[in-house]
This record gives structure tokens, C-alpha cells and sequence, in this order.
């Protein structure tokens, strides 16, 4: 356990109640008594609020301003407020802890209930006898000494380091076997704290041990004040670093052999002085650690483009960050040479930043080749555009699980764009399915995953259908990349119209063929016996032209061969193919929770969903239609459910002589239908524009719905819910 944690854990379990807060009283701490003595459970009951909401105001407040303001402290009595708003007596002491630049940093708040002041006293004793054991138990070096260098106590790790006692330390003044030079120094910097009333850190500090060896200490020391801001003692933290120092000696040797140089560097006051430098910095600009501070520091030799560069970094490192740079210094002889520079900035263990620690490379041929490159992917970009297919950069997207759930646009040429209806910049970083679900319709990003998944490239034609944005036929090449897909598309609409008119001329044509051959057949078979029949009636009405009967079985028989005639007409009536799709029968609570499967990463996460479906409810239509109606629908409820409370979906049917009619209700933002019922169902219409879509959803939905024979009706009040009924016609074994 480190320092930090150690002091954490004993603050936290001491029996005075301890609060910390910023300059303005903001409180970012309190330890437990705090929170019993005051009635709280929680910290977070108390952290960010102000500390003087816990004090009732009085003369005493005042008495405290002054008291902080002059020596810092405060020592008295004051009434606490507690959680219940009842008073407690509390004798309380106040503190200010400062910067080294003398800036109040925090200020601290402790106090006990004065029914147990008699007990203070005993507390304070048994206190101090805590916090021993726990620097006891410290392995740096703790010391205190007065203004005359008097030791008033030092931890037991001091006490075994110098090989005494700590009874024979405290009262003593300096070592005896200690170097003179050595105590006069420690004298100097102790006056110093003693007079200024500033810590102090010491970075190297050595010091004689009992072995007869000098050890080095990073020390720091810190007046001590009392309630008046009197320094009557200050306390001393020292750590040996003798053997760091040679860990860093051997981490340079490391460095040097696996970096063209390294280096380290002092940060004095918000300055950043090298001090050291492996030899290959003299090989690559020219100059030593000698030199360069001769010249007046590194910055005089960086390239005047890049000085903003050296400037923001040093910023960063100041604050403490790690981080890399590249940029340009000139030689010595004149040359220009890039350098990569890692660095890291280090702190002592009070967390002061002290030290920075970096390694270079040169990486001049590296930009050489950067530059080319850069040139080259000009050049690509410049054929890019120029091409005649509308090229896609797509990468994938996985989930938790390492799934692939969707690819992104990472980048396209103009061409793409506008095949797609959409500016570029709105593109690059969407992804495809959510924007364009006839990807997921269609099959498309299963091709495209198994492209990326088995290296193989693909290679087709396919149809995008009225209703989109460009509608046609395109020549398709998937090709696979390192993160996912490349696509390249051509428009072959033309080509294909062409072709498909040809073809149609040849189906036309034997069509027409086979309707004669079936024109033929009925001419000489069945339009024989009409007309045979027709003419014994006309022979019989030669023997009895009067006979009516005989009139209308010959007028009959006419009637009868007008109406095959007809049958043949339309037989022979050339029509325009169209495709047709098989009706399968479907089990409609499966085929909802396997759309439903579709927005398990989406908002279903916030989201209830309740499916009413009998499990035997079976529909019999065309699958893909179904599944493109029940999307686009449930796609909508989830995309526009309510912001404001935890999102609800309801999916339920019913049944009429006709129809089995599927409800899908969202607790969304809901839709003005007195303004919008008219544009309801129209291509792309769109009624929340700050909500992404292209207004195709509910134009398809109802295209494809009327298609099979059916029908869609929608409920909405505005910032309630929404409500889409679904007709969908009952078993029906026709194709459409």
C-alpha cells in the first residue's frame, strides 16, 4: 500500500469527523465520523455541496474568516447542522493547506461533538499513537525537526537506517558521522523553509550511512504550521534512490541500443533543460546536449514550420501527458532532418512533475517515403473520380461477441454519391444496412461479409426496384480488403433494357407461336362440333322453317362459339411478361420474433416489447414481402420511440372474415396526421427531419401490402403513440 492509501485509510477511519473542500467551499471529501456524526449514509449525500450549508451562520463564522484569512487556522466552538436539521455542539478545527507558489489549495475541516471534549484530549493521544504506527510502517524516511535543526521524531524506518533507536534520535541534532559539507547544506535548505515557509525538494540529496558509503535521498520538506500559522517545526519525507539511479543508468544502456538516441530532461519553474543524451544525437543533428544549451536550448534549431508543434507539446507534457511528435530540426550541417519523439513526463512520489524521460528516431527517409505515398494515394483519389463505376470503401462492424452486424462507408468517389442520392460527408461513417435495408432484403451484406470472411472475390447483376433512388440494373464486384469490402458498380440499365426487350420479342414471339399452335388445335377440334351441330339445325329447319325451337337451339350454339372465339382473341393477345412470386405458408409469431431478432444492439435494449400472437396463427403470403412490411414498421417504432419515458411496443392481431389484420404499437414522438395523413404513404416523405431516413419506408410498406391484396391504416396522437394496422389477406393459394 502506498503512501497515498495508507494516509486515505486512516483518515478515513479516524473518530474525528474530516471534511476537505476547494478554496470557494465546494466539499470534495468527508470521511465517515462526518457522515455519522452528521446523520448522513452517503458521501454522496455531502460531496459537491458547500461547506457552510453544515454550519449555522454566526459571529463565530466571521471569527473563522478572519482566523483562516490571517494564520490559516481556526480553533473553536460552532453548531453543526445535521441531515435532520437538528444542532450539534462541535468544537472544531479549520486549516488551510497552500501551493507551493503559496496559493490555498484546500482547506479542512475537523471536529468532534463538545459533549466529548472532556474525551479530546485522550482521542488526540491515542490519534497520534495511530498515525505512529502507520508511519511506522512507511519504508521512506519521516523526520521532524524544530527551527534549531532539532529532531522532535522521526518513523522507525529513520531510525533503522541510521542503526539507533528512536527514543536516542528525537533530541538530537545531526549525525555525527555525517560529512560537515553534508549538514551544512541540510542546515541551508531547512533555514530556508523555516524563513520562506515553502516546500522544498531535494532531487538528489546525499547523505553519509553507517556503512560508510554516500547514499543518495530525493527528499522533500515541508513547513509544519500551527493554528496561528506560526512554523515551528517542519517534516521531512526521504526516499533512497542510490538504487534507482543505477536501474536508470542500465535503462539508458537498453534505450540506446533499441532507439537512435534517448534522453532526460529537468522540468525547472515550467522548463524543460535537457541534462543527458545517448551519443547518436551528435550523429544525427550534429550538436551535443553541450552544445545545444550553448546555442540557447533545442528550440533554436527546430524548423520554423514546426516550432507551434514543439510548443503544444510542451504544453501537454507540463500538464503531464504522455505523447509522441514528429517534426523537423536543422543539422548542423544544414541539413533537414525529421525526428519522432516519444516522451513521458515522471513524477517524485508527492506527485510533483520533476523529470522527462524521451526517446528518437530518425525518420527522414520514413517521411521521404510518407511523401511518395502521398503523392501516389493523390493519384488513386484523381483515378478514382475518373472512373466509370461508383466505387464503396466499406469496413466492418462487430459486436460484443466479435459478430459481424453491419459494414460502414469509409470512403466513395463522387460517382458513388450521387448513384446513392446522398452528399459523401453524410455518408462516410453511416452504416449501410441501417441506411439502405435492401441490403439486408436483398441478401447483399451476407455476400459482402462471406467476400470479407473468405477472401473470395464476387461477381454479379442486380436490380434495385422502383421506389429507390436510382432504380435499374448494375454490373456488381465485391472485392475484399484487410477491413472489409470493396464494391465496384456499374449502371447497365441500358444494356440490360436492350437485351430485355429483345427477349422480349423472341418470348413475344413464341408466345404467339404456341398460342397458334393452341389456336390451331381448338379451331380443328373443338369448333367442330358447334358448327356441325349449327348446320344438321340448319338442315332440319329446311323440313320446318316455322320451328322456333330449332331457331334458338342454332342461336344458342352461335352464342357458343362467339364466346370461344373470344377465349381465342385473348389467348392471342400479346402481353407484357411479369414475375411471379410463390406464397408460402408462415407461422406469423415466429417470423415477428425473428424480425424482431434484428434489433437486439438498436433500442430494444431500452425498450418492452410485448408480441399477442397465438403460436398456431399461420398466414399464408409471400415471405419477402411480409418481412420487408413487418421492418419497415417495427424499424419506425423503434427509431421514433419516446425519449422522454422507457419505451414500450405492442404487437398484436386480430381476425375478420377477410383479412388477419397485424397492430404494431409505439409509446413514440407520434405523427401529426391532420397535417401529414395526406402525404402519409407518398414517396420519400419524411415527418421528423431531425431523425435520419429517407422517407421510403411507409411508401414500400404500402405498395407491398396492397400487393398481396391487402391493405395498411395508421393511428397517431402527436407525443403519445402510434399505431399500425397490418390487413394482410387470409389463406389464398394464388401467386402475385
Amino acid at each position: 500500500m502506498d503512501i497515498k492509501s495508507i494516509i486515505g485509510k486512516a483518515v478515513d477511519e479516524s473518530i474525528s469527523a474530516i471534511a476537505i473542500s476547494e478554496p470557494l467551499g465546494k466539499i470534495i471529501f468527508v470521511n465517515n465520523a462526518f457522515l455519522d456524526f452528521l446523520g448522513y449514509t452517503s458521501k454522496d449525500e455531502v460531496v459537491g455541496r458547500f461547506a457552510n450549508e453544515f454550519w449555522i451562520p454566526s459571529d463565530h463564522e466571521n471569527n473563522v474568516t478572519v482566523s483562516l484569512t490571517k494564520t490559516g487556522s481556526y480553533f473553536g466552538e460552532l453548531e453543526a447542522v445535521k441531515k435532520n436539521k437538528s444542532i450539534l455542539n462541535v468544537v472544531a478545527q479549520f486549516s488551510i493547506s497552500r501551493s507551493l507558489s503559496n496559493e490555498i489549495e484546500y482547506i479542512i475541516f475537523s471536529f468532534l461533538e463538545s459533549a466529548n471534549r472532556k474525551s479530546i484530549t485522550d482521542s488526540i493521544r491515542e490519534t497520534e499513537n495511530y498515525f505512529s504506527q502507520i508511519l511506522d510502517s512507511i519504508s521512506d524516511l519521516i523526520f521532524c525537526k524544530d527551527s534549531k535543526f532539532k529532531m522532535t521524531y522521526v518513523n522507525k524506518a529513520c531510525a533503522d537506517y541510521l542503526g539507533l533507536k528512536k527514543s536516542d534520535l528525537i533530541g538530537t541534532y545531526d549525525i555525527p558521522e555525517n560529512k560537515q559539507e553534508f549538514i551544512e547544506e541540510y542546515h541551508k535548505i531547512d533555514s530556508f523553509v523555516f524563513q520562506e515557509g515553502k516546500q522544498v525538494k531535494i532531487e538528489k540529496e546525499p547523505h553519509l550511512g553507517k556503512d560508510g558509503l554516500v547514499r543518495y535521498f530525493n527528499t522533500v520538506k515541508t513547513p509544519i504550521r500551527d493554528q496561528y500559522g506560526n512554523i515551528n517545526e517542519l517534516v521531512a519525507v526521504a526516499r533512497d534512490i542510490t538504487d534507482s539511479e543505477d536501474i536508470l543508468g542500465k535503462l539508458k544502456l537498453i534505450t540506446e541500443i533499441t532507439s537512435d538516441y534517448i534522453y532526460t530532461a529537468k522540468i525547472i519553474n515550467g522548463e524543460i533543460i535537457a541534462d543527458w543524451s545517448s551519443g547518436n544525437l551528435s550523429k544525427i543533428v550534429g550538436y551535443t546536449v553541450e552544445d545545444i544549451g550553448n546555442i540557447g536550448g533545442w528550440i533554436n534549431i527546430i524548423h520554423p514550420d514546426d516550432i507551434g508543434k514543439i510548443e503544444n507539446r510542451v504544453a501537454e507534457i507540463l500538464q503531464g501527458h504522455v505523447g509522441v511528435s514528429e517534426y523537423r530540426v536543422l543539422a548542423k550541417s544544414g541539413e533537414v532532418v525529421w525526428i519522432r519523439d516519444y516522451s513521458k513526463p515522471l513524477y517524485d512520489e508527492f506527485g510533483k512533475l520533476s523529470k522527462l524521460i524521451g526517446a528518437s528516431k530518425n525518420i527522414t527517409i520514413e517521411k521521404e517515403v510518407e511523401t511518395k505515398l502521398k503523392e501516389s494515394n493523390e493519384r488513386f483519389k484523381a483515378s478514382l473520380e475518373a472512373s466509370l463505376e461508383s466505387i464503396y470503401f466499406l469496413s466492418i462492424v462487430k459486436d460484443n461477441h466479435g459478430t459481424i452486424i453491419d459494414f460502414t462507408f469509409n470512403e466513395m468517389n463522387e460517382k458513388g454519391s450521387i448513384n446513392l442520392g446522398v452528399p459523401k460527408e453524410e455518408l462516410i461513417g453511416k452504416r449501410i444496412c441501417e441506411l439502405y435495408p435492401i441490403n439486408l432484403e436483398n441478401g447483399f451484406f451476407e455476400q459482402y461479409k462471406e467476400v470479407f470472411l473468405t477472401k473470395q472475390p464476387l461477381e454479379q447483376e442486380y436490380t434495385i426496384p422502383d421506389g429507390y433512388y436510382t432504380p435499374g440494373y448494375f454490373h456488381h464486384i465485391v472485392l475484399p480488403t484487410t477491413d472489409g469490402v470493396v464494391i465496384y458498380n456499374r449502371n447497365i440499365s441500358d444494356r440490360v433494357a436492350k437485351n430485355k426487350e429483345l427477349e422480349t420479342l423472341v418470348q413475344v414471339t413464341n408466345r404467339q407461336n404456341e398460342r397458334l399452335r393452341e389456336y390451331t388445335y381448338i379451331t380443328s377440334h373443338n369448333l367442330r362440333a358447334p358448327i356441325a351441330n349449327i348446320l344438321s339445325l340448319c338442315n332440319l329447319l329446311k323440313d320446318d322453317p316455322g320451328d322456333q325451337v330449332l331457331v334458338q337451339m342454332i342461336e344458342s350454339s352461335a352464342q357458343q362459339l362467339d364466346h370461344m372465339m373470344n377465349n381465342l382473341n385473348e389467348l392471342l393477345t400479346i402481353e407484357k411478361d411479369s414475375h411471379s412470386f410463390v406464397k408460402k405458408e408462415i407461422h406469423l409469431k415466429k417470423e415477428i420474433q425473428n424480425q424482431l431478432l434484428l434489433y437486439v444492439s438498436d433500442k430494444s435494449n431500452q425498450t418492452k416489447v410485448d408480441v399477442i400472437i397465438p403460436n398456431d396463427l399461420v398466414l399464408y403470403t409471400i415471405p419477402v414481402y411480409f418481412e420487408s412490411i413487418v421492418n419497415n414498421v417495427l424499424s419506425n417504432a423503434f427509431k421514433y420511440i419516446s425519449q422522454k419515458s422507457i419505451g414500450y411496443i405492442r404487437i398484436e392481431t386480430k381476425e375478420s372474415e377477410e383479412f388477419i389484420i397485424l397492430s404494431i404499437t409505439d409509446n413514440g414522438i407520434g405523427i401529426d396526421l391532420e397535417k401529414y395523413r395526406s402525404k402519409m404513404f407518398k414517396m420519400n416523405s419524411r415527418f421528423h427531419p431531425n431523425i435520419e431516413g429517407k422517407g421510403m419506408g411507409l411508401f414500400l410498406t404500402k405498395y407491398q401490402i396492397e400487393s398481396l391484396g391487402g391493405k395498411i391504416e395508421v393511428e397517431s396522437q402527436v407525443g403519445k403513440e402510434t399505431s399500425f394496422h397490418l390487413y394482410f389477406p387470409k389463406m389464398q393459394r394464388t401467386n402475385v
